[in-house]
């Protein structure tokens, strides 16, 4: 902490260090000043300080989840945005809306747009099948419907779709890994009745269990838990069958919200099998470390506009480029990378697919080829 706090001095004065830890980080990301994974973890603690509500006026019950909640709130409050590596700036973020704008015009102009509202609004059910040594027999030829990126207030008939393509489905279990409305802040109640239509759709013996992604404020977290989700928020989801388990850990969105805790909660899961679900790929070094086997996300929109051959433009990611759309591996962990059922920003997708995928996980016999 001492390294950073030097840093913070040397670029700012000894009077700025409480609200300039995050210019900091923008100059780290800029090549300014270099500043390493440990000192990023110390950074991160000590922004944390600033939302941290005093722990002695909670009471024993859900201490976590209020401890986060305020955290969160306060980040919101204060448009405080706080990724792994850096503040998210906000003149970035109204130049992309412009160039956005000026992009839409230019389909427009160019008679594309019709095409690619038609393309965003195909979604396919993509299956597939991921192998795995450790997984115990009890769960070989576990099902799990993964939806993620919904946006559902971007273009009006997506959670119809949706439902068509999920209604006939039987699964063990449904995750979803966050952005449910169109925008990163303002309301977000119109989309509660479509969700729960989704919702009411999916048929899963084991429920269904779901993140937060940056666009989704933290008032949400009771009105879809009050629709039968199990919202995990840097928590940890034991499901059994019989003596054996597997373990399904939750992260808050690490883009935009990161805090320790999302670390702690991948530091503090059971041994066994373990899956996480992460609104971004951004933690999967973190995640790996601590022994998961399986790294399911979105957040990227597999591009959404790509150029041909699926090259995507940008992935709105800091960390993890590589890994911005489909099946991927990082040292023994598998990961997929959704490209969600919806779409932001341009109502357009060019080069990527709609999408909600069907994931089986098989039990790897003894002799086959592999390393998860």
């Amino acid at each position: 902490m001492a390294a950073v706090l030097k840093k913070i001095h040397l670029v700012f004065g000894e009077n700025r260090i409480n609200n300039q830890c995050s210019s900091v980080q923008k100059l780290h990301i800029s090549g300014w000043i270099s500043i390493n994974d440990t000192d990023m973890d110390a950074m991160g603690f000590y922004l944390e300080k600033q939302f941290r509500p005093d722990t002695e006026t909670l009471g024993p019950e859900d201490e976590r989840r209020r401890l986060w909640r305020q955290r969160r709130s306060a980040m919101e409050r204060r448009y405080h945005k706080s990724g792994r590596y850096a503040l998210r700036r906000f003149f970035k973020f109204k130049i992309m809306v412009r160039l956005e704008h000026a992009f839409g015009y230019g389909l427009r102009a160019a008679g594309l747009y019709s095409q690619g509202r038609k393309n965003a609004m195909h979604i396919a059910v993509n299956t597939l099948d991921l192998h795995f040594s450790k997984l115990s027999a009890s769960f070989d030829g576990y099902r799990v419907l993964h939806l993620t990126d919904l946006h559902l207030d971007m273009l009006n008939g997506t959670a119809a779709l949706i439902y068509e393509k999920i209604k006939d489905l039987k699964v063990d279990l449904c995750v979803l890994t966050g952005d449910y409305r169109q925008r990163t802040y303002g309301k977000y109640r119109q989309i509660l009745d479509p969700m729960k239509k989704i919702l009411d759709a999916v048929s899963a013996e084991d429920g269904i269990v779901g993140t937060l992604g940056n666009h989704d404020p933290h008032v949400m977290a009771g009105d879809l838990e009050a629709m039968g989700m199990t919202l995990l928020v840097n928590e940890t989801k034991i499901i059994k069958r019989g003596d054996e388990q597997i373990g399904v850990t939750g992260l808050d969105d690490p883009h935009d919200y990161y805090t320790c805790q999302a670390k702690e909660a991948l530091a503090e899961t059971p041994n066994g099998f373990k899956m996480a679900l992460v609104h971004s790929p951004e933690m999967y070094h973190a995640a790996e470390r601590n022994g998961y086997q399986l790294y399911l996300c979105g957040h990227t929109h597999g591009g959404q506009i790509c150029l041909p051959g699926g090259y995507p433009i940008i992935t709105h990611l800091r960390d993890g480029k590589k890994f911005a759309r489909g099946s991927w591996q990082f040292n023994r962990m598998k990961g997929y990378t959704n490209q969600g059922c919806g779409v932001v920003g341009i109502p357009v997708r060019f080069n990527t697919q709609s999408e909600v995928a069907l994931i089986t996980l098989r039990r790897r016999r003894a002799g086959r080829p592999g390393k998860a």
